[in-house]
């Protein structure tokens, strides 16, 4: 039988649930705007055109991760410009 008792869920840190909403909002964006552009866009023409020896898999993995960096610089900035935001006076409205 085991001898410790649970103790419930640990609780994350602010830190650690922004990291977690950034990365999680940052991937399913990427996930949109990989569908949306390699649905345009076919990845080994794309590696022609620079010189590029692309497999289409490959392409898919980079523009995916491309789109993924984008998008996380893009919440990261969002979510560090709302938690650094000057609090607004209650009283004052």
């Amino acid at each position: 039988m085991i001898a410790e008792e649970y103790r419930g869920a640990r609780k994350w840190s602010r830190n650690q649930q922004a990291i977690a909403i950034v990365v999680w909002i940052s991937f399913l964006s990427a996930a949109v705007a990989t569908m949306l552009f390699f649905a345009v866009f076919d990845p080994v023409e794309l590696g022609g055109m620079v010189d590029a020896d692309v497999s289409r898999d490959g392409g898919y993995a980079v523009g995916f991760f491309f789109f993924w960096l984008l998008s996380a610089a893009c919440s990261g900035v969002t979510a560090w410009l709302v938690r650094t935001a000057p609090k607004r006076d209650s009283a004052a409205d």
